[in-house]
């Protein structure tokens, strides 16, 4: 009984290790007004994404990073690897202890426990300094150039080295670790992107100073040229400006066609190409670049709201220009759109910028085929111009019947096709989804209250939450008929509706307010 009774509470005691709940990376980086650990020397269990590199190859010396909270932190053990070979993306479990070095806050690791590799990548993100905020997270610094190039060492290089580097603006400190495969090589020269995990070496309280970068490979300075010229395998591209890339010749065709170019701004629409690329990039002020490659995706997933730095071949198909990529990274996700600009008709302006139209008739319905394949609509526009509309297949809108004229605008992302110089015809209007089918009433008052309409999408009841009192609601379809009224009501039964899409417009004493809603 008394040998039981030990080996109970022996394995009691060691599941309690095991049962113990991670402290956040947040709650682990909280530190007082020196930046001093508020829980320094508390032994944790901290979870999280392994980034960076192993800059140890005698034990470990790497981070982990949460991308929920946004934070990593390093995980240290200087002669004992632990029994864990550094791959990056590990989500892992360490345990140890909370310790600080020069200010860098760490665990003194006394375990790795690897939970899975899910093949999620940390994506760096950009930055012009280097603070606290970038300690143990991956971060790029843009258009970067060596400050004294006389600083950067190929030989006698110890545990690595430090030197300056700057966008021209701002400088930073970048540590060349000596086990990295940077280690002896030339200096970069020219302008670069570098890459790498953030680091902190500050001796002194208190502790907000000594911000480094640190690069975990040579991919990781990006073009890496040695020669000043991008010569040899290493090709420099040209940072641009949007206007910069979109400047043509009388003729239509870009200024800078052929040229190594590099530009970055924000992804919208769809990949509109399957197994290779083809969708929009925008810059802040709604002027974009086309981004085509017939067979490589380079393994990203077009998603609207990414922020991506391209560099490739300046070229231009049948007017539209477009860059042909070498290289595409993922800078950040979900960054916010630029708002439609209102044209009244398409022309090199609106070429790959987010704009909106609102047609007057439509030339030809029948020309909207709903067939779920690739067609083309010409609209009259109030000035009398023909806007066509694209519809690719890749699109939901592609599979539905014909949405009429009547109370509806279409917005988009504008598009080029013509095949003659001068290239300033066949301009065209791509919507991307059915949100860019947008029902309006132009002959009643808008309402300008804050209204709510839930669920939506809906199995069953739809709700109305407004300000005022609700006198009525209408439902129509996408083609502008009428489905159902209820008078005096805020609530509409959907579950009789078929699957789609449709217009709810609810009626107040002031003004209507009319938004899409889906049935599921």
């Amino acid at each position: 009984m008394k040998q039981l009774l030990t080996t109970l509470i022996l394995l009691l005691s060691a599941g309690s290790l095991f049962s113990q709940t991670p402290l956040s990376i947040t709650e682990a980086r909280s530190s007082d007004a020196n930046g001093i650990l508020t829980n320094l020397g508390t032994e944790v269990v901290i979870e999280g994404k392994a980034i960076g590199t192993n800059y140890n190859p005698a034990g470990q010396t790497f981070a982990i990073y949460s991308a929920q909270e946004g934070i990593g932190i390093s995980v240290y053990s200087e002669s004992d690897a632990l029994g864990y070979t550094f791959s990056a993306n590990d989500n892992l479990r360490i345990t140890g202890t909370l310790d600080q070095f020069r200010g860098l806050a760490q665990i003194a690791a006394t375990s790795i426990e690897v939970l899975q590799n899910d093949g999620t990548a940390i994506e760096p993100r950009a930055t012009s300094v280097l603070d606290e905020n970038t300690e143990s997270a991956l971060v790029t610094f843009r258009n970067a150039t060596v400050v004294d190039p006389a600083n950067w060492r190929t030989d006698d290089l110890g545990s690595g080295f430090n030197l300056q580097m700057t966008n021209g603006t701002e400088t930073i400190t970048v540590r060349i670790d000596s086990d990295t495969d940077i280690a002896g090589m030339a200096a970069p020269t020219g302008t670069f992107d570098i890459t790498g995990l953030g680091g902190q070496f500050d001796a002194q309280e208190p502790l907000d100073e000594g911000y480094q970068l640190l690069p975990r490979s040579i991919s990781d300075i990006n073009p890496y040229n040695t020669d000043g010229g991008g010569g040899g395998n290493d090709p420099m591209y040209r940072v641009l400006t949007m206007p910069e890339v979109r400047m043509n010749d009388a003729n239509g065709i870009p200024s800078l066609i052929d040229e190594l170019v590099e530009v970055t701004a924000t992804v919208y629409g769809l990949n509109r190409r399957d197994g290779g690329l083809q969708f929009t990039i925008i810059d802040d002020n709604n002027v974009g670049v086309g981004i085509f490659n017939f067979d490589n995706d380079f393994g990203y997933t077009v998603a609207q709201g990414d922020m991506v730095t391209v560099q490739g071949t300046l070229g231009h198909f049948n007017g539209l220009t477009q860059i042909t990529p070498d290289t595409l990274m993922m800078i950040s996700s979900d960054n916010p759109l630029v708002s439609p600009r209102v044209v009244t008709e398409l022309d090199e302006s609106t070429e790959s910028s987010l704009v909106v139209i609102e047609p007057v008739d439509v030339e030809d319905a029948t020309q909207w085929a709903g067939n779920g394949g690739n067609f083309n609509v010409n609209f009259i526009s109030s000035t009398g111009a023909i806007t066509a509309v694209r519809i690719e297949d890749q699109t939901e809108i592609s599979n539905i019947s014909f949405p009429g004229t009547v109370g509806t605008v279409y917005q988009g992302i504008g598009g080029q096709f013509d095949n003659n110089d001068p290239r300033d015809e066949g301009y065209q209007l791509l919507p991307r989804d059915l949100d860019d089918i947008i029902f309006v009433l132009n002959t009643q008052d808008q309402y300008q209250g804050a209204v709510s309409i839930y669920p939506n999408p809906s199995e069953s009841m739809i709700h109305v939450k407004a300000d005022d009192r609700v006198l009525g609601l209408e439902l129509f379809d996408l083609q502008g008929r009428s489905l159902a009224q209820i008078a005096d009501n805020n609530t509409m039964d959907a579950s009789v509706l078929n699957t789609g899409a449709y217009f709810l417009v609810v009626t107040f004493e002031n003004g209507v307010y009319a938004e899409k809603v889906f049935v599921k």
